[in-house]
């Protein structure tokens, strides 16, 4: 177990991750998503001990090219009001976060769309099932237009700007040097081994 107040890095897992970003239409409602992500976060915690966690810093990379609707049409329009080639990606970078109990928490980040950065806070919700893991769940409601984007908008189709982005992200820890060290067994049989394979030893007698 993670000693008292030592700071712990856990880094996400793309293919165990999601980012939905649910909008209203003139054709009704629809959905862009993206289980590429890349991102990370440090806490100082004790083992899975979520009430005495404190979060210290926190960022997440979303590539643009990467949300799909499942309409290619749609998709383009996107990538095309938020100027793909000049701003590839979307960022989230957390600024403060207090916890309420129970592991969740209030955080306070900066998000960049389109080159432009707005301060947000919202609630986020983590657990973790095991000592390695941890999953990361919350929703915010966000206005495209803060971003200084234009929504796509074809022919009588119209995407509104009042959108809800929902996430479910899981993360590993990632082991220190020290515990990487300790992991990768006894040192003493580690060297017997090694002397074992010294050239000029016969194969009969090593030892597992």
């Amino acid at each position: 177990m993670t000693a008292l107040g030592e700071c712990e890095t856990f880094r996400l897992v793309s293919e165990r991750s999601a980012v939905l970003v649910g909008a209203e239409s003139t054709a009704g409602p629809i959905t862009f998503g993206t289980m590429t992500l890349d991102g990370r976060a440090e806490f100082t915690i004790s083992g899975v001990d979520l009430e005495s966690a404190v979060p210290t810093a926190a960022f997440m990379r979303i590539p643009v090219l990467a949300l799909e609707s499942g309409n290619g049409l749609y998709d383009n329009e996107l990538r095309r009001r938020l100027d793909q080639r000049r701003f590839p990606y979307i960022t989230v970078e957390m600024r403060a976060a207090r916890s309420e109990g129970g592991g969740r928490f209030v955080a306070e980040g900066d998000l960049t769309i389109h080159g432009t950065t707005r301060r947000l806070t919202g609630i986020l919700d983590l657990a973790m099932p095991d000592e390695n893991t941890m999953i990361a769940t919350g929703r915010e409601d966000v206005d495209m237009r803060d971003f200084e984007i234009e929504m796509p908008s074809i022919l009588a189709f119209k995407i509104y700007p009042a959108v809800t982005v929902q996430f479910r992200l899981t993360a590993t820890r990632v082991r220190s040097d020290s515990s990487r060290r300790r992991n990768r067994g006894d040192p003493s049989r580690i060297l017997r081994r090694l002397g074992d394979l010294r050239p000029g030893r016969p194969d009969h007698g090593r030892g597992p």
